[in-house]
């Protein structure tokens, strides 16, 4: 049974990435540097092997994402823990990029760095909201004295 508080988050993430991935297959001046390292090759090539672009997210995170989402229900601390993580790995992703602070940016990235913020953030938040809610429902409740 799916975890519909984790799927909402993770199928932004998949949109938002398949958007981004088009955009930057076009754009073969757009390669992944985050932290100033760059893996040399094109653009595409590094598409398809997985490690994305300046403007899109690795495949396998949105991949992962989903799949824990789909395959968790609301009482997996796995699927929480994984779409927390996935969701702290999009914003620091994110922030990592040179493109992100205005270096060779597409017309468009200023609001896909918004969206994917925001959605890095939402699944963060999910994540450990449902990793609270789990941990408050396993707590004992302590006796009352008399």
């Amino acid at each position: 049974m799916a975890d519909p508080l984790l799927m909402g988050p993770a199928a932004l993430f998949l949109t938002s990435t398949v958007w981004t991935t088009a955009v930057a297959a076009t754009r073969p001046d757009l390669p992944g540097e985050p932290f100033g390292v760059r893996v040399p090759g094109p653009v595409r090539t590094h598409l398809a092997l997985g490690l994305g672009s300046a403007v899109a997210a690795p495949w396998p995170m949105p991949a992962i994402a989903m799949w824990a989402a789909a395959r968790g229900d609301p009482a997996s601390a796995w699927a929480a823990r994984t779409t927390a993580a996935i969701g702290i790995g999009v914003v620091v992703g994110i922030l990592s990029e040179p493109a992100t602070w205005g270096r060779r940016p597409p017309p468009t990235h200023r609001a896909n760095v918004a969206l994917g913020l925001a959605i890095g953030a939402a699944m963060a938040s999910a994540g450990s909201y449902r990793l609270r809610q789990q941990a408050g429902a396993t707590a004992t409740p302590v006796a009352a004295s008399a």
